[in-house]
């Protein structure tokens, strides 16, 4: 509640997240969301209550290093800070006012402090507080709290908790490196069978869990929290796209509940651990419905579990050796899959 009514009592200012004119630079895109993904996760533990504007209104501007000269020149003339999203480090560095993509939360939220604090030395006056909205996630945006999770994991700061609230009765706590998080047990079961709705959730600054608190692994909210968001593939991940396993997950703590699912977790891993597939190859491949395939893919890669493969062209080997490979490759397979359901080696 300290935390909250600090808030409340914080310095309203205004913020603009440029988009790039020039879309040749794909990941210009990204690094705008990612900053704003950590201006919204962060909502409420910063100094300042950081209001979304237009450029003419605001006293920080977010730019892609792409945005021409003449423009930036105008708008540090009118007294505003600029503050540049470099996707080229080669040609545009890191410096006192630009962070290269891809950015750790902890490099925005210091630079955040370096501006108020400038700002509250009389270099920059401040704009005063407006009714201005201001820039949140949807409610309906099925993504929102996967992707504040997932920015949260950037932060790694162990020594900092995260209250979840919202205005659907949830609650619990995730602390600021995203390893662990805190909630009752009827809470913790309704996230595993998708019966709580998460997305819309905000987080605040927030006071440690009690010290006989039965803290839960944040692994488990973030594979449960994006498999249940959506049917839809989640919006970085491409349909196209073959990607390959970087790990098994720890199949104790995300076990599901249901057979249905428990077995298509299986198949879908071990499938990717076979080789990379995108999306319709894993779902024909394990000949599992493509709803399941995405969701479980979502998780993945939510977990970090998964990355985008690149597969080379297949070569014109000899049929003898092509055999031989074939069952080598599948006998490390079953290896693998045994090992990881710790039935033995074969």
């Amino acid at each position: 509640m300290v935390a909250v009514n600090a808030a409340c009592l914080s310095t309203s200012r205004r913020i603009a997240l440029v988009k790039p004119r020039l879309a040749a630079d794909e990941q210009a895109g990204h690094a705008l969301q990612l900053f704003d993904s950590v201006l919204w996760v962060f909502k409420g533990t910063t100094r300042s209550n950081w209001l979304a504007s237009e450029p003419h209104d605001a006293a920080v501007v977010i730019v892609h290093h792409s945005e021409p000269a003449d423009q930036l020149d105008a708008w540090r003339r009118a007294g505003k800070v600029v503050v540049t999203l470099s996707t080229d480090e080669a040609q545009h560095p890191a410096g006192p006012r630009t962070l290269v993509y891809p950015f750790p939360a902890v490099q925005v939220l210091s630079m955040l402090e370096r501006v108020e604090a400038e700002m509250d030395g009389g270099d920059i006056d401040a704009p005063a507080p407006s009714p201005l909205t201001p820039k949140t996630r949807d409610n309906d945006d099925p993504w929102s709290f996967v992707e504040a999770l997932r920015t949260v994991r950037t932060l790694a700061n162990s020594s900092m908790w995260l209250e979840c609230k919202g205005d659907r009765g949830v609650s619990l706590c995730v602390r600021g490196d995203g390893a662990r998080y805190f909630c009752d047990n009827d809470t913790a079961a309704a996230i595993r069978t998708g019966a709580v709705g998460l997305s819309g959730l905000t987080l605040q600054k927030s006071s440690a869990p009690p010290e006989d608190s039965t803290l839960r692994a944040g692994s488990e909210l973030l594979w449960f929290s994006a498999h249940h968001a959506s049917a839809a593939l989640a919006p970085w991940l491409q349909e196209k796209t073959s990607y390959r396993l970087l790990r098994w997950p720890d199949l104790g703590r995300v076990r599901a509940d249901d057979e249905a699912t428990r077995t298509a977790q299986i198949r879908i891993i071990a499938a990717l651990a076979d080789a990379p597939a995108s999306l319709a190859a894993l779902a024909a491949r394990t000949q599992m419905p493509v709803e399941r395939a995405t969701r479980i893919m979502n998780a993945l890669s939510s977990c970090g579990l998964i990355e985008a493969a690149q597969i080379a062209a297949p070569s014109t080997p000899s049929r003898r050796r092509h055999t031989h490979d074939a069952a080598g490759g599948f006998k490390q397979f079953l290896r693998n899959l045994r090992k990881h359901l710790r039935l033995g080696v074969l």
